[in-house]
């Protein structure tokens, strides 16, 4: 399924608000129109983001156009423009960070046409290497659910819960929790997928039952309120989800309604995972205390595609994210495996040698 892709310096993205009732491809050479696109989820999904915020910074350097020595400070004011487009999903921070370096190593040597070249090879990379990430947390979580559910598995198939939308329209891949979920039905393993609606911009009913309905995998929309309901009623297996942003510790930022779900799942001994790569993860931070949560316009409650449902006066308090703490995760499913508690140890292990996980004194 087609969500990004970069062709002859121009950037062609699937603007999702339009779905699933019309398909509208976006070209731009315009990095600006990128960062509003990441800031409108025409583009969404953190893996998405920071592929994105690669390309929107090879679009920023291609607009340049003064001398070289001005080339450093041009390209940082526009990465600066694209960092603040969206501040929970860390992987956008993870994918200009990439850029950058890319920038420092070869400004001095290269004239700007050899520089545009590399940018845009990183970018490519970034691009590459997350569609890999998604098939290795697929492979990954189809082996946990084999270990974990042996038992059930032997007289029946299993149903689950996801929230917001973790598939290729989110990371460019077959998906994170979605790819999961794709390959273990696959694998003959799932029976039914139940898809959060994911207030208040319905990414569950619009996008992923979009997706499920195109890899023919059955399953049923839910209201968010009602995943506890169905679990009371044994109606729910597991649920797994994505993250935008995952501290040291293992707390993890996703959609709002997950944090949620992670509770509903604990009261009825259900397990409840994370799939992401570990692009999400933030090293640098102690716990979900710190990880920046957005608030979004309060059009987003009030307006349904345009069309207001509720007085626009009204005061609404609307925080696109929540934080599930780390208690409540059975297994954060990555690229390069399995992580089981103690979350803060086993994230440690991961972290470049560049980077010093954070630890509490």
């Amino acid at each position: 399924m087609f969500a990004i892709s970069f062709e002859h310096d121009t950037l062609h993205y699937l603007d999702q608000r339009f779905l699933p009732l019309k398909e509208v491809i976006v070209a731009t050479r315009d990095y600006r129109r990128a960062v509003e696109a990441i800031k409108t989820l025409a583009i969404r999904g953190a893996p998405l983001i920071g592929i994105a915020a690669g390309y929107a910074v090879v679009l920023a350097a291609r607009q340049f156009k003064g001398k070289k020595k001005k080339f450093s400070a041009f390209l940082s004011k526009a990465i600066g423009e694209i960092e603040a487009s969206r501040p929970t999903a860390v992987n956008l921070f993870f994918a200009t960070s990439r850029l950058k370096h890319v920038v420092e190593r070869n400004l001095a040597s290269c004239d700007i046409s050899e520089l545009l070249f590399k940018l845009e090879q990183e970018a490519r990379a970034i691009h590459n290497e997350e569609i890999e990430n998604c098939e290795q947390i697929a492979q990954h979580g189809v082996k946990v659910l084999k270990q974990e559910f042996s038992h059930v598995l032997l007289y029946q198939r299993l149903t689950v819960l996801t929230h917001c939308n973790t598939g290729a329209l989110a990371t460019g891949g077959i998906g994170t929790a979605f790819g999961v979920i794709k390959r273990a039905y696959e694998a003959g393993l799932i029976e039914k997928v139940y898809a959060a609606e994911t207030r208040p911009l319905l990414q569950g009913l619009r996008l992923t039952a979009f997706e499920l309905e195109k890899e023919q995998i059955p399953f049923e929309v839910i209201s968010d309120s009602s995943a506890a309901f169905l679990m009371q009623k044994s109606l729910i297996d597991f649920v797994i989800t994505g993250a935008d942003r995952i501290a040291a510790n293992g707390d993890t930022a996703n959609k709002i309604g997950t944090y949620s779900h992670a509770v509903s799942a604990a009261v009825h001994q259900r397990k409840f995972y994370i799939a992401a790569p570990v692009s999400t993860i933030d090293f640098s931070i102690s716990d979900g205390s710190k990880i920046p949560i957005e608030r979004r316009s309060s059009l987003e409650l009030t307006r349904i595609y345009g069309r207001n449902v509720a007085k626009e006066s009204l005061p609404v308090l609307n925080f696109a994210f929540d934080v599930t703490p780390n208690q409540f995760i059975s297994a954060i499913i990555t690229d390069k495996g399995v992580l089981k508690p103690n979350f803060t140890d086993a994230i440690a292990d991961l972290a470049p040698e560049q980077i010093k996980p954070y630890h509490d004194a």
